[in-house]
């Protein structure tokens, strides 16, 4: 990410592109400001982009979509709140993504091995009729906090087991690993600046074929409601198993639902494209709609990788 910022900057500065475009008496947009956009590790790469241009532009902006996780030092994170905005879709993975929360889990996932006290086929067996043909309804807490029970061992009460005791052994040999590496394997790094959260509050339809549980559309948010939150950049800090923690990352999904509650709240994202000058400007947003209500008399960099 660090090495792509530092290529765009050079770049953008050898052929004195925005120079050109921005400053000086004889720019041809003066009055125009700078806005740089870009998803996933595009997103990352602009943030960087911004910081490296900051004191230059004052006045930039980026926004990010679906940025990665794992990207700045808490500090840097909120200090660049005040010129930076992500937006993240409900359990999207890649604002989750960093060392330490794969790590946990990774340990969460190999606990849970330990404790299951079933066979792998009666686990099948439970997920099938409970959760494929929908005989009970899997948002029910009460029913779902028995079924743990059903199914694992109290964590203070694992049983003796090979599994276990190899579990011991990379349990000690990860910690030695851990305090070989030093500090800087220790810093948190976290998602960037002001961060909006679009979380799923509802459901207004049943999936397109009309079964809650049907297999091919449990990755889909047909019919999906969402409410955006402003969460801190701390809340990204453990990975949410979902059906959706891949897909709620594609830029065409966070689109069509920041657009719907754009409209929710009466914001106008039938912007005619005509009043885009720069035709590259207008494939753009063809893909990201949002970035043509901040276009007019702006210089937008666009990034994706």
């Amino acid at each position: 990410v660090l090495e792509c910022g530092n290529w765009l900057r050079d770049d953008l500065m050898r052929h004195k592109i925005l120079q050109r475009l921005l400053l000086g008496e004889h720019a041809e947009f003066p009055d125009y400001t700078l806005r740089i956009v870009g998803h996933s590790l595009g997103a990352g790469i602009g943030v960087i982009l911004s910081l490296m241009l900051r004191n230059t532009f004052p006045n930039l902006r980026c926004i990010c979509y679906s940025p990665p996780g794992g990207l700045l030092t808490w500090e840097l994170a909120n200090e660049c709140s005040e010129f930076v905005n992500s937006f993240v879709l409900d359990s999207d993975i890649i604002p989750r993504l960093s060392v330490n929360n794969m790590e946990r889990l990774r340990d969460e996932v190999l606990h849970l091995i330990a404790r299951v006290r079933l066979s792998k086929y009666e686990i099948a067996q439970r997920i099938f009729w409970h959760g494929v043909c929908g005989d009970v309804e899997l948002g029910d807490l009460d029913f779902l906090i028995q079924q743990n029970e059903d199914m694992l061992h109290p964590p203070d009460a694992v049983p003796d087991s090979d599994f276990a005791r190899e579990l011991a052994r990379f349990e000690t040999m990860q910690r030695e690993r851990r305090s070989s590496r030093g500090t800087a394997r220790s810093v948190r790094l976290y998602p960037p600046g002001n961060i909006t959260h679009l979380v799923k509050t509802g459901q207004s339809k049943e999936c397109l074929h009309g079964c809650v549980g049907c297999i091919t559309c449990g990755a889909s948010n047909v019919g999906s409601e969402y409410t955006p939150i402003q969460k801190e950049n701390d809340d990204f800090n453990e990975i949410e198993i979902s059906p959706t923690l891949w897909t709620d990352h594609f830029p065409n999904r966070v689109c069509a639902e920041m657009e719907r509650i754009a409209e929710s709240f009466g914001i106008d994202t039938t912007l005619d494209r005509q009043e885009i000058a720069d035709d590259f400007l207008s494939c753009v947003c063809k893909v990201y709609d949002l970035v043509r209500v901040m276009a007019l008399e702006q210089i937008v960099i666009l990034v994706d990788a």
